[in-house]
């Protein structure tokens, strides 16, 4: 878990604007390859907003393949986690068809 001021990650908790090459940095890319990536429609983000004990808080989710990027961000625009998790990676469409040696 790494704290600090979101606006080191140049957060714009108003906007929530995330710098491109804050996050890329995450996934090990250039900020041009995750660029083209989001483009591409590979990169999934849902932001999320505290409510009860939680209020004040701000979720970011980033997917970009099997990795999953999680920071929360506190009101006052301090970083208050960050952590990289492994997902595992959608199961493509049944083609109908077996398995090589399925009978």
């Amino acid at each position: 878990m790494k704290r600090g001021r979101a606006e080191a990650m140049n957060i714009d908790l108003t906007g929530l604007v995330l710098d491109a090459s804050y996050l890329a940095g995450r996934f090990g890319l250039s900020p041009d390859v995750l660029r083209s990536q989001m483009q591409r429609g590979l990169v999934r983000g849902v932001v999320e907003a505290g409510v009860g004990e939680d209020a004040g808080r701000t979720r970011l989710s980033v997917r970009f393949g099997n990795r999953v990027w999680i920071a929360v961000v506190g009101a006052g625009g301090d970083l208050l986690s960050e952590e990289m998790k492994f997902v595992a990676s959608a199961a493509a469409p049944d083609s109908g068809s077996c398995p090589a040696g399925a009978k």
